[in-house]
């Protein structure tokens, strides 16, 4: 992959709602030089120690993120992945705010890594694609099928059942279809449970909204989202429904 694509995710790293130091980010500066020697991308499969390297390409300053994830999803029993490190690190996009969603009064950046490893969870079992990770490590990463994700794709849709804790939306993508989907989830004993979900055909969106538009708490547990289906021929505009949800 071209060199711009590497330098692009760099920015975004160094723009995100995490500031970085000026003598930090000359050493991403230096980094990123480096990375653009085959020598130190060698093609070689990621693997359970490897987070030093990640931290050093992408998450700069976040070496504590990378070790616990790492330790975590790639137990040494498992069969690690052949990825090769440059792909992951020419395909990242930096981190994303997404607000202060444990209300511990620091704000949360979220960001996207491939599968780290063949393992299955137990509650991640129908999931291959790619994973949201959070920098607060007491957030579980949020898996999915989807081989389409991006930092923006996820949004906070505010503490709908009022445990202290922000309900979290997903904006679904399966890369090809024009009929995509919206999730939000709920953090119920450490796991990030579907609370509620509603699809609609691209073309009748008004993409100019914010995802978080189309979710709305109507009161304590209970919100509504958006669901544009059943196409009617007049000025081609979709059927809109706001479907009513409640969270247990």
């Amino acid at each position: 992959m071209k060199q711009s694509g590497l330098l692009i995710a760099l920015i975004l790293l160094l723009n995100s709602c995490l500031n970085t130091p000026k003598e930090e980010q000359n050493s991403v500066k230096i980094i990123s030089q480096k990375l653009h020697d085959d020598k130190l991308l060698p093609g070689n499969e990621i693997g359970s120690n490897d987070y030093n390297f990640f931290a050093d390409s992408m998450l700069h300053g976040h070496k504590d993120v990378l070790r616990y994830y790492f330790k975590k999803y790639i137990p040494d029993s498992c069969n690690h992945l052949h990825v090769e490190k440059k792909r992951i690190v020419n395909n990242f996009e930096g981190l994303e705010c997404v607000g202060d969603i444990n209300h511990d009064h620091i704000q949360d950046s979220v960001f996207v890594l491939e599968p780290l490893s063949y393992c299955k969870f137990e509650d991640e079992k129908d999931f291959e694609g790619d994973a949201y990770y959070f920098t607060d490590t007491t957030l579980p990463r949020l898996q999915t099928n989807s081989e389409c994700c991006h930092p923006k794709n996820i949004f906070n849709v505010g503490d709908i059942d009022e445990d202290g804790i922000s309900e979290i939306g997903q904006f679904f993508s399966s890369c090809a279809s024009h009929y995509k989907s919206l999730y939000v989830y709920s953090l119920k004993n450490g796991k990030w449970k579907e609370v509620g979900h509603s699809t609609f055909d691209l073309f009748y969106m008004d993409v100019e909204k914010p995802f978080s538009y189309w979710v709305r708490k109507k009161g304590k547990r209970k919100f509504e989202m958006l669901q544009i289906t059943d196409l009617t021929e007049k000025g081609r505009v979709g059927k809109k429904d706001w479907l009513k949800f409640t969270i247990q």
